[in-house]
């Protein structure tokens, strides 16, 4: 049975809590918003939360567009737009949101982004009993112009967490089946990461002070991400032959020395004023008895076949 309530939440504030016999989430609504808390009844949270404000934005460039205001990630998962940019992607969502709920649908409204043009919504639907979310993300153009953007769905985990990322395996003939984008920071002989013929892992480690980041057509649309015993999946629509950001990029990984994310992008779309683009993502967090050696492909191939269906 879903149940739902108000808490307080320490940094976080105000905070919508939905839990049933198999999961349990918390949604800021002072702020974001974002889901900052994600676990299996019983277990720890597998979001990341930046009480320690590692990343912020605030003055210069920045100041020009909004003012005194300032940017905190807080962690969980958001909604943003891509292509990313400086400073506008950035926008200080520090207000309070506005909930509705449908039954076990819950609608977050923050307010419109003025200086951007952007309004955004997320909607949440829980199912009564098992771990299955369904994250709908919603962005309308209420600006004058048309936006060509896409949806960027960023969901920030936690310490140590490694994600599992499938490897495009159609095949092609003497033509290329894969494409990977790499940022200017990335170093591809990072020890974090580990390329394999069918999965591609990716660590995020206290101990290395380097960001990295790694993007790529994901046409099996899904990504995975393992944690404090629990294996977090979440699944998303891929259009074969549609334009995606980043080079072509529907799936990317980003991490750092605090946090890893976890992220799903929709098509580009040109969206003229008023009109709405959407990109759902269907979420599962399951218990694992059993873990993987991160660097044996082999042992990864094992582990996602005894846990995902």
């Amino acid at each position: 049975m879903l149940k739902h309530e108000y808490i307080d939440y320490g940094y976080f504030g105000r905070c919508l809590k939905v839990s049933n016999e198999s999961i349990e989430a918390l949604i800021t609504v002072d702020k974001g918003p974002r889901v900052i808390s994600l676990k299996c009844s019983g277990m720890e949270n597998i979001m990341g939360e930046d009480i320690n404000e590692h990343s912020t934005m605030s003055g210069g460039r920045y100041a020009e567009v909004f003012g005194d205001k300032k940017w905190f990630i807080y962690g969980g998962h958001r909604i943003w737009f891509s292509p990313e940019h400086d400073p506008k992607s950035y926008y200080p969502d520090n207000d309070p949101v506005i909930v509705r709920q449908e039954g076990s649908r819950f609608i977050f409204t923050p307010p419109e982004q003025y200086e951007t043009g952007f309004q955004f919504e997320l909607i949440l639907d829980f199912d009564e009993t098992s771990s299955n979310i369904t994250a709908t993300h919603t962005i309308k153009n209420t600006g004058d112009e048309m936006q060509k953007i896409a949806v960027w769905a960023m969901t920030v985990v936690d310490h140590d967490s490694i994600a599992i990322l499938p490897q495009c395996d159609k095949q092609t003939g003497l033509l290329p089946n894969r494409t990977y984008t790499v940022w200017p920071y990335s170093d591809m002989h990072d020890d974090r990461l580990m390329f394999g013929n069918k999965y591609i892992t990716i660590k995020q480690s206290d101990d290395c002070k380097a960001n990295f980041k790694l993007g790529f057509n994901d046409d099996k649309g899904y990504m995975a991400m393992y944690n404090k015993g629990q294996l977090f999946t979440k699944r998303f629509e891929y259009i074969e032959g549609a334009e995606y950001p980043d080079n072509g990029c529907n799936c990317e990984c980003f991490t750092n020395f605090f946090m890893m994310e976890i992220e799903s992008l929709s098509p580009l779309y040109e969206l003229e004023p008023d009109e709405t683009i959407t990109h759902t993502e269907h979420w599962s967090l399951s218990p694992c008895a059993d873990s993987f050696d991160r660097k044996d492909e082999q042992s990864v191939i094992d582990f996602m076949e005894r846990n995902i269906k």
